[in-house]
């Protein structure tokens, strides 16, 4: 066999072995990558957490808003009589000494709200 084809099956062999090499680097590079992508840590799961969060941090404002709302009623409760009063008119339709009671049935279009409403007479 001449130095030529000595030469030739050298490189040839060598080829062989960077084949093998870039393939064992390729499935090491994919072992790493998988529990980037996939696993419980993976991007798509930390975007999906985020989405979750966001949604968590909504419904919060809305119910840290009602309890606000609720705070100052109780406040009022506390503290005045007209709040206790406007209650009293508004849900059991109680009138004082003076005052007519009316009651406004909406027409057929707009919504079904009962709207109870006083006036004083003088």
């Amino acid at each position: 066999m001449g130095y030529w084809a000595r030469v030739r099956d050298s490189v040839v062999t060598a080829k062989a072995d960077v084949r093998l090499v870039d393939f064992m680097l390729l499935a090491v590079l994919c072992v790493l990558q998988y529990p980037l992508w996939f696993a419980s840590g993976s991007w798509w799961n930390v975007v999906e957490l985020h989405q979750k969060l966001e949604n968590k941090q909504v419904i919060l404002k809305q119910l840290k808003d009602r309890n606000d709302l609720l705070t100052a009623q109780v406040t009022s409760l506390q503290t005045g009589s007209h709040a206790v009063e406007e209650l009293a008119r508004r849900h059991l339709g109680m009138v004082s000494k003076g005052e007519v009671f009316v009651w406004v049935i909406p027409a057929k279009g707009t919504p079904n709200h009962r709207i109870k409403t006083t006036t004083r007479v003088s």
